[in-house]
């Protein structure tokens, strides 16, 4: 029997179980917060990567160039989804292309960065050219916003975004 109490310093079974579960739940914290960094890191890197680097420009410059719109090559994601001179069909590409690449994600952390950027080129048009580019009721963009401003990863710029894309929502909904 001592032998049993030295081995686990005294402690009964119950008391090492919740000693365990503190561990476990501070690494399970720990794990959470170096996914949060690392997400925030994936999408940080996706929203300042200038031409040729950005895998999400490369496809929306193609659809532009396609689609006979004014190039964006050279420039950020972040500044053409915060240029107040990005059109509503730069912007209606942005979206398209990050639909496109979120349905092709091969990972969470893809899926939640299109998705957000998807959302971003949404606020972005309703913010700076006080234009809808989704069939979205304002109902649905307004949660969605919300859900994407309480991310813990989120980049501050979209925080602002998708806060001032948020109230624009309220306001036409009580407008109805």
């Amino acid at each position: 029997m001592s032998a049993k109490k030295r081995s686990t310093f005294g402690l009964r079974l119950d008391q090492l179980a919740d000693l365990f579960g503190v561990v476990a739940e501070d690494q399970a914290a720990t794990e959470a917060d170096c996914a949060h960094e690392h997400l925030a890191e994936i999408l940080r890197r996706q929203l300042t990567e200038v031409m040729p680097g950005n895998s999400l420009l490369l496809v929306t410059v193609s659809k532009i160039a396609a689609s006979d719109l004014t190039p964006m090559g050279g420039k950020s994601l972040l500044e053409v989804l915060s240029n107040p001179e990005s059109s509503v069909g730069q912007l209606q590409v942005v979206k398209e292309a990050s639909k496109s690449l979120s349905t092709a994600a091969v990972s969470e952390q893809e899926r939640a960065v299109t998705t957000t950027i998807y959302h971003a080129a949404i606020a972005s048009c309703l913010v700076r050219r006080d234009k809808k580019i989704t069939q979205h009721s304002y109902d649905r963009l307004d949660e969605s916003f919300a859900l994407l401003i309480e991310k813990k990863w989120m980049a501050g710029e979209l925080v602002e975004l998708f806060t001032h894309a948020q109230r624009i929502c309220q306001a036409m909904r009580s407008q109805k």
